[in-house]
């Protein structure tokens, strides 16, 4: 019966790693995905990523029009994905499941046109967010180099793989918490 017992638990412990392993792996491929989008200006692709929910804060086409605007005030940003340290339990609610992501990566903001002189402005908001020790900039090319630890939300449909993203670190998404579950929430952050 112990032998049984044990046998259980290790099948169990190699299925959980397993499918952890898979999770973590497909949500490389949908960040790098998702990075590459906004890097190269493809909102629309970007939009689609989203969790629809979203849209009922801010609608896509204002949603876009602020992502564009902030290219044509002057502000350049990249990120390039490094790695994802770490993922949560997948939770279940409802008809959704969420997922946790945490994800380290090298935002790049470059700041010209309209922006080109708010570099004093905008360094300590970097600070706050990002931590001082994390955001360097160099004066020669009017640009900031952030060495960022971020999360991402994960929502699908139970019955599907295809899921959709919250940066829950974007202004947009402050408000997203209400579109939660409370307990899920609390369960994520375990």
């Amino acid at each position: 019966m112990k032998r049984i017992a044990i046998l259980l638990l290790l099948s169990f412990t190699i299925t959980t790693g397993f499918a952890q392993t898979h999770l973590k792996q497909h949500f490389e491929k949908d960040i790098i995905s998702y990075t590459n989008a906004f890097n190269q200006k493809e909102w629309n692709k970007v939009t689609q990523m989203m969790y629809p929910r979203m849209f009922e804060m801010m609608s896509k086409e204002k949603m876009i029009l602020v992502l564009e605007q902030m290219d044509n005030l002057g502000i350049k940003m990249t990120t390039d994905f490094r790695s994802i340290d770490k993922i949560s339990q997948v939770v279940e609610n409802g008809k959704e499941k969420y997922c946790k992501i945490l994800y380290y990566g090298v935002i790049n903001v470059k700041l010209s046109g309209l922006m080109s002189q708010g570099s004093a402005l905008i360094q300590p908001q970097f600070e706050q967010e990002f931590g001082k020790k994390n955001v360097k900039y160099n004066e020669s090319s009017n640009s900031f180099t952030i060495q960022a630890h971020r999360s991402m939300l994960a929502v699908a449909d139970k019955k599907s793989d295809n899921w959709k993203y919250i940066d829950v670190n974007s202004p947009q998404a402050k408000g997203l918490k209400r579109l939660i579950p409370v307990r899920v929430q609390e369960q994520l952050n375990e």
